[in-house]
């Protein structure tokens, strides 16, 4: 790399441009894929962190399976509950009811209520021991995530209305989500009183603790027409998540896209301009090989100090924008599209390079 680094020493400003366009595009996919993370987190890290074997949908207003899963329209009833319960593989079958309504006290906001069976210690399972108070609400209670206390600068033993219902304040604990919203836990009856749901209806969905047994749980879901997913297959039953992803996805797709024509239109350019330079190295006895080494690693070293940079700096504008919206730094969102620009960049030299290997030492003579 002799001659690519005294190249990247004389043409500072060429090649600075070059590493800062490539940091820019980093921190933009850095930020992009942050957050993804952090919106996908709020839409279902409830969902996740309940970790049961699998979730289960049904429709209670008809016999028939739901063919469209949502968590908004599903419905189960005690009568599933039961049957589920019993199954092979099964050790418990807890209904989890789900709504997003206002939460009224000295000031209204939007929260997810998850209306679970008294004692079944699903709140501590899903979050945390109680930070203050209860971890379980009773049947006027209600069990509160952090940044709602401390939003509505509520305590234990202050009284809240949640929707027509209302509740005192048992415990807080840490922070869950729920399709964008800090989830609040109440009992099943509560549940029913908020949502109007008739009392053989124990909630949205089933969640299922166990070992899956294939054979038995696809008989008892057609038993009970009702529908059988795993964890991660539910998330798409939020149509704000599909949505939602996909989109900021193909977003950061079209981010990778870019920075490969814009990297190997540069490189493209570059060898041009130096063909005659390399003309002279041809006819001083160098071999194909090296040049195209040389040419290769000139590349990877613009390309790593612009990731580099642009991946710090997207960290910490991203630890500064997590105040504010939900952005979710790791080693997977800032290295990984770090390392996703530089192997882009490196493949895109590589086709960018290859007439390094065609050059005609004739053009250090002169010759056409």
């Amino acid at each position: 790399m002799f001659v690519g680094l005294r190249e990247i020493r004389e043409a500072k400003g060429r090649f600075t441009l070059m590493g800062a366009v490539v940091g820019m595009i980093t921190l933009l996919l850095v930020m992009l894929t942050g957050l993804t993370a952090g919106l996908g987190a709020q839409n279902t890290a409830g969902l996740a962190a309940l970790n049961p074997a699998g979730y289960v949908f049904g429709n209670a207003a008809t016999d028939e399976a739901p063919e469209d899963l949502t968590f908004v329209e599903s419905s189960v009833t005690s009568q599933d509950q039961q049957a589920w319960a019993a199954t092979e593989g099964v050790d418990d079958a807890v209904p989890v009811g789900m709504a997003q309504t206002l939460l009224t006290a000295e000031s209204s906001g939007s929260v997810a209520v998850w209306g679970i069976p008294e004692g079944s210690g699903l709140v501590e399972h899903t979050a945390s021991p109680a930070l203050h108070g209860a971890t379980e609400p009773s049947a006027d209670g209600v069990v509160l995530s952090e940044s709602i206390a401390e939003d509505q600068n509520l305590q234990v033993g202050d009284a809240v209305t949640i929707g027509p219902v209302d509740l005192t304040v048992e415990g807080i604990v840490e922070d869950q989500w729920y399709s964008h919203s800090a989830i609040v836990w109440v009992t099943t009856e509560s549940w029913q009183a908020m949502t109007h749901a008739e009392d053989h209806v124990l909630g949205n969905v089933l969640a299922i603790f166990g070992t899956e047994d294939a054979t038995a749980w696809d008989a008892t879901a057609e038993s009970t027409a009702t529908v059988n997913t795993s964890v991660s297959e539910s998330f798409q039953a939020l149509p704000a998540y599909s949505s939602e992803s996909g989109s900021l996805t193909m977003m950061q797709g079209f981010l990778y896209a870019i920075s490969a024509l814009v990297i190997v239109s540069f490189v493209t350019v570059w060898t041009i301009q130096r063909t005659r330079d390399l003309a002279v190295l041809r006819a001083l006895g160098a071999s194909s090989g090296y040049l195209m080494k040389d040419s290769l690693g000139q590349a990877a070293v613009i390309l790593a100090v612009g990731v580099v940079a642009g991946a710090s700096l997207g960290a910490g504008l991203g630890a500064l924008a997590a105040t504010a919206v939900p952005v979710s730094l790791s080693a997977l969102t800032v290295i990984g599209p770090a390392v996703g620009i530089w192997v882009l960049g490196v493949l895109g030299s590589a086709i960018a390079v290859r007439r390094v290997s065609k050059v005609d030492p004739l053009l250090a003579l002169g010759g056409n």
